[in-house]
């Protein structure tokens, strides 16, 4: 009997050990998913944006050349390149004073919801929104850092056809815009004429739009 209740008491201390066991690798498999973002999208932000297939590039200007996309006085300098870290003394100027240089990127929300753009990549650099270039004519005729342009590093958006930058980062459905962007002076160096440039445009989803467009080309 003695020999009974022993292997009696050993048969629940084995029982715990394993429930303890199972507990502790469940916390660490929950915390091991939970790092890692699986399945952890804001439910309230995916509501709120446009799946990544419902945008679509409708052209881009990338030339080293004046009047891209034939806006006035959106002037690239002519140096058979794209300027930015070379250019990094003087970034915020416009091209021609020794900043870095402009591309265009116009695209179309064709979803039946609109979209927000948060940021967008340029060879692995993110420019964000020049939010004082809201409300004001485009003009990059002459050096200027009250919002008359986008700074380096940042983009602008106009409706198709306009020169006034919208004012907020919202695409409504089925409509058209062109992104004005100037390049950072931390692109690791300047786009040689012909090379691809990879555009990443995050909407706040889990995958970005991306587009792989060429310098020096218009389209």
């Amino acid at each position: 009997m003695i020999l009974s209740k022993k292997r009696g008491v050993s048969e629940i201390i084995g029982t715990l050990m394993l429930l303890a066991i199972t507990t502790i690798g469940s916390f660490f498999l929950a915390n091991l998913v939970q790092g890692s973002e699986i399945g952890s999208m804001n439910p309230s932000a995916a509501q709120s944006i446009s799946p990544i297939y419902s945008i679509r590039l409708i052209g881009y200007d990338t030339r080293d050349s004046a009047n891209l996309s034939d806006i006035s006085s959106l002037d690239n300098k002519f140096d058979k390149k794209l300027c930015t870290k070379s250019c990094a003394s003087f970034a915020n100027n416009v091209p021609i004073s020794s900043g870095t240089d402009f591309i265009i990127i116009q695209i179309k929300n064709v979803s039946t919801s609109p979209a927000y753009i948060k940021n967008l990549q340029i060879n692995g650099v993110t420019h964000t929104l020049d939010t004082q270039t809201g409300g004001k004519s485009f003009d990059a005729s002459a050096d200027d850092f009250s919002g008359k342009y986008p700074l380096n590093g940042k983009f602008s958006i106009i409706s198709s056809g306009g020169l006034i930058q919208k004012s907020d980062n919202k695409l409504s459905d089925d409509e058209e815009v062109t992104l004005i962007v100037k390049l950072s002076k931390d692109v690791s160096s300047d786009i040689l004429l012909s090379k691809p440039i990879q555009v990443l445009i995050n909407f706040g989803s889990v995958r970005s739009t991306e587009f792989v467009i060429l310098s020096g080309e218009t389209r």
